[in-house]
């Protein structure tokens, strides 16, 4: 197969990208753009997912629409798929990033933000990959990318159900890859180390993780959202047509230390 340019490889494609009004959902979407896809831009707060579909839009993007999606609530989730076909016609990407923490020590997790970690992390790319599903297998082509974690690989203290929702998500990226590869369908996971977000704040820009940096990420600087962005494109390209099943690490080498 001929080498693809990363410019202009999703022209043509429709991506859906939850969580994408920050962070590391921000620049899948950014990256996704960049690459030509039209971009449907989700999250809780309606004027932030207009304001990244403006701000796409406004860098070149082909197209880019915006609606607002609460993924803690049932009916919004199951609405969600639907929505985007009826409004925005049908996809070819889409990308399972939207995700929430709690920490707290296995002995004293509460029920409350336990269930709610598994919805959010692992239940709703469960009911958004078997919503799209049957669109992508009809055509014979499509693109799952889901958002998990090193966290996914190996456990950390003050995470009791964080782990074992990326660990879940893992599991459900080979599976659908497992069931549905067959049917033209890619599926595959990304699994970021620390990346400078919101999300992880209290980690990055003080002495102690700076400190944390240096000693325990082999590569010596802290991920950028732009760095799963990047391979987020790749994952949603035809260059990755026999990548089936993977959870790829992006951690500057962490896991090696």
């Amino acid at each position: 197969m001929a080498a693809v340019s990363p410019t202009g490889t999703l022209s043509g494609r429709r991506a859906l990208v939850t969580g994408a009004t920050r962070g590391i959902g921000r620049a899948i979407a950014e990256a996704l753009a960049a690459s030509g896809a039209h971009v449907i831009v989700t999250g809780r707060d309606e004027a932030r997912a207009r304001d990244v579909a403006n701000a796409l839009e406004a860098s070149g993007a082909s197209g880019a629409d915006y609606l607002a999606a609460d993924l803690e609530d049932d009916d919004a989730v199951g609405e969600l798929i639907p929505r985007v076909q009826a409004d925005f016609g049908p996809l070819d990407i889409l990308v399972n990033n939207a995700g929430i923490d709690a920490d707290n020590p296995l002995i004293s997790h509460p029920l409350e933000d336990w269930r709610r970690i598994m919805k959010v992390n692992l239940e709703v790319p469960f009911r958004l990959g078997q919503a799209v599903a049957p669109q992508f297998i009809e055509k014979g082509a499509g693109v799952i990318i889901n958002i998990a974690s090193i966290l996914g690989l190996s456990p950390t203290m003050d995470a009791a159900a964080y782990v074992p929702a990326k660990h879940g998500l893992i599991g459900l990226t080979r599976q659908m890859a497992l069931e549905w590869a067959g049917s033209g369908v890619r599926v595959n996971a990304i699994a970021p180390g620390l990346i400078q977000t919101d999300m992880t704040s209290g980690v990055w820009g003080t002495p102690a993780g700076d400190a944390y940096v240096q000693h325990k990420i082999p590569a010596g600087r802290i991920g950028q959202p732009q760095d799963i962005g990047a391979l987020a494109a790749f994952l949603a390209s035809d260059a990755a047509s026999f990548i089936h099943g993977e959870t790829i690490v992006v951690d500057g080498g962490g896991l090696l230390s």
